[in-house]
């Protein structure tokens, strides 16, 4: 028979007792169903807490407690074929079955999300994606430079086998990654003209990023607060921002949220992605007075 000795030195050794109240009116071996529960769950935490490493945090409390929560509402929950059917009220029964079901979705989305939490990549600031696309369209310019140059060295050289072309062509130096696009059209060999073409659509698309980034980062390094009567307008952690020392009242409310903003309990305040078009929608929100 399991007793609660039985997971001695588990992490959730403490809540057999738990667990055996929770099976009392569903199984006929609560005990055996407490015992497996700790277990597993005891190296479910364990498994969490490793794959988490230094980014712990306060998990492990957060788990026992919902945990917690989910066997306690087991614990209400009945089966007939251990209660017997005379009386047994099924309506109470599904209740606390749906009570039941609900606690441990409640737990299972909880680790889902707190793993996604510590998994998600940081957004990029205006800086690093400037860089990264300054970068990129240097790269991007460089390969259209060098397509043409291998279309232009190809008519000079006039080698029509193209084992024999590839081979002269690393000779002279050109990079052999640009050699997969070389093709054979219209009986000649060459990097065919779309090839070039949306290259230059991918430069075009990042010289604009270019300029749309290093204008964002120009707005934040001159922006002046834009204040309005019981709050103002920042701009922090690359979203625009807006704080208001009361809540405003719902009317207000209603209009911020139409605007594309949205509440962030983490910073206080009603907040969207710094770009032009957020800073563009203030000037529909009637209760900012701009000069």
């Amino acid at each position: 028979m399991s007793t609660s000795k039985d997971v001695t030195g588990l992490l959730l050794e403490d809540l057999w007792d738990l667990c055996y109240r929770a099976h009392s009116w569903i199984s006929f071996s609560p005990e055996k169903r407490a015992t497996r529960y700790i277990k597993e769950y005891s190296e479910l935490l364990k498994s969490d807490l490793e794959l988490l490493g230094e980014n712990q945090g306060n998990y492990k409390e957060k788990f026992i407690s919902k945990f917690k929560d989910w066997m306690g509402a087991k614990s209400n929950c009945a089966s007939s074929a251990i209660t017997g059917g005379s009386g047994f009220n099924v309506r109470k029964a599904n209740k606390a079955n749906d009570r039941e079901h609900k606690k441990w979705q409640d737990f299972s989305m909880w680790r889902d999300k707190y793993f996604n939490a510590v998994n998600r990549v940081p957004t990029k600031s205006p800086e690093d994606e400037l860089e990264i696309a300054e970068n990129l369209l240097e790269k991007l310019t460089l390969n259209q430079l060098e397509y043409k140059e291998i279309n232009a060295e190809i008519r000079k050289c006039k080698i029509t086998d193209h084992y024999e072309l590839l081979k002269y062509l690393g000779e002279q130096g050109f990079d052999k990654s640009k050699f997969g696009e070389i093709q054979e059209r219209g009986g000649k060999l060459k990097i065919p003209s779309y090839v070039l073409t949306n290259n230059n659509a991918t430069i075009k698309r990042n010289e604009q990023k270019v300029k749309v980034m290093q204008a964002r980062i120009d707005r934040k390094n001159t922006w002046e607060d834009i204040k309005f009567d019981g709050g103002y307008v920042t701009i922090e952690d690359d979203r625009l921002k807006i704080f208001h020392d009361e809540k405003p009242e719902r009317v207000v409310i209603d209009e911020i949220k139409k605007n594309g903003f949205r509440r962030s309990p983490h910073w206080g305040c009603w907040c969207r992605k710094h770009t032009g078009n957020a800073i563009y929608s203030l000037r529909f929100l009637s209760f900012i007075n701009q000069k």
